[in-house]
């Protein structure tokens, strides 16, 4: 891990997860619309998010740990301008689609929901999604939902890299990574003990009790690459085996099936999924001998798009059900085409916008070339040491990054 900053089957994850919410979503358009269809996708759309959380909690840290022994430090300006040019494009595209284009044109506005957002659109509520801030007072904006994730995701890195480049002791590090994993726990034990529960209201408590175990689910897979910096042997003793990484599959079948079953989708705490997706991005990323082998052109290239196919699925879904609905019958067919177009629709659009959009503004923190200073001759038999590179390998791409 010292040395690494590429790590393989991570893409194919990613493309797991987007198609896991793209997938649950498939039905939540048509519900939102007011037609009444069964969820037919077994596997919440949430497990999806879970996967990311675990996955960018995992990536990030590492190569933070990447970046602190080839240099020394952390550069937190560099790590933050990172995620500014990753994240907020795409962020503020599809806020500006959902408050200003789409819940605004008669054909594509949502009955109710549409008319709702207009009317919760108070200055609270407009500067907590312009500064990307934990929505507690529940604005809806339809087509744009999926951001809460990425709330979540910038609220952890806000502070994340300072607390590995204050904490070099991996053993204190891991201690306060498992602070924030029990935090809603711990402050749900505060709340009762001072009787503060009763002067919050219920609504309150669940959405700040329910942000910290969103925040938990990425600390866990920091967790799990801070106890591999520190104890290999053990993770590759016991975390490696072949009979713990089809173990996981099960715990995680069986989670997602009775979900599907009662039919709520945070049946489960989400900390349970991202338990055991960070054992399973562990292996996919650092065992030579993973059964989760996911190295291949079609899973890359959709990882590689993973985040753009989060943001703008809702969006092209949106477009395929007002199309579908409009031209052809209700039946089998309709439902056919409204998924093949509404998918196809989505990777072409998040195509288009890495190619043309993201790779723009991840153009503009690429490393300047230097041209080659002059330098005093070198004797043959001692060896020149290249410089450290001015910048390292990005975490640029999230996760989340939902």
């Amino acid at each position: 891990m010292s040395e690494r900053t590429y790590y393989p089957n991570l893409n194919g994850l990613r493309a797991i997860g987007a198609f896991i919410v793209v997938s649950c979503h498939l039905s939540l358009m048509w519900l939102m619309w007011g037609v009444d269809v069964p969820q037919l996708f077994p596997i919440p759309g949430k497990v999806g998010v879970a996967l990311f959380f675990a996955l960018s909690g995992f990536l990030i840290t590492s190569l933070l740990f990447v970046e602190q022994n080839k240099t020394g430090t952390i550069r937190l300006k560099a790590f933050y301008i990172r995620r500014i040019l990753r994240i907020w494009p795409l962020y503020y595209l599809i806020l500006l689609l959902g408050l200003f284009i789409f819940n605004r044109v008669p054909g594509l506005k949502i009955p109710v929901l549409s008319e709702r957002m207009m009317h919760d659109l108070t200055w609270v509520n407009i500067l907590s999604v312009l500064f990307i801030i934990p929505n507690f007072t529940h604005l809806f904006i339809p087509y744009t939902d999926q951001r809460w994730s990425i709330v979540v995701e910038e609220m952890f890195y806000l502070v994340q890299p300072a607390l590995v480049r204050t904490f070099r002791n991996k053993y204190f590090l891991i201690v306060l990574f498992c602070g924030i994993l029990f935090s809603s726990d711990i402050v749900s034990g505060l709340l009762h003990a001072l009787h503060l529960d009763r002067k919050l209201s219920p609504a309150a408590s669940i959405a700040i009790l329910r942000q910290l175990e969103y925040l938990a689910c990425i600390a866990i897979g920091c967790i799990f690459t801070a106890l591999y910096k520190l104890r290999p042997d053990l993770c590759k003793r016991y975390l490696f085996n072949r009979w713990v990484q089809f173990g996981i599959l099960l715990p995680l079948a069986a989670l997602c099936a009775i979900s599907f079953i009662k039919g709520k989708e945070e049946y489960f705490d989400l900390r349970l999924y991202s338990f055991l997706f960070g054992i399973l991005v562990l292996n996919a990323a650092l065992n030579p001998s993973t059964i989760f082998r996911l190295e291949n052109p079609v899973l890359n290239f959709l990882g590689k798009i993973s985040y753009g196919i989060y943001m703008y699925h809702m969006f092209c879904l949106g477009i395929a059900f007002v199309i579908v609905r409009h031209w052809m019958n209700p039946g089998l067919p309709q439902v056919l085409i409204y998924i093949i177009l509404g998918i196809g629709l989505t990777i072409t659009v998040s195509w288009l916008s890495f190619r043309y959009l993201e790779s723009f503004f991840l153009g503009l923190n690429k490393p300047k070339k230097d041209k080659p200073a002059a330098s005093p001759a070198t004797p043959d038999h001692e060896p020149r040491l290249d410089p450290i590179p001015a910048n390292l390998p990005s975490d640029s791409i999230p996760y989340p990054e939902p």
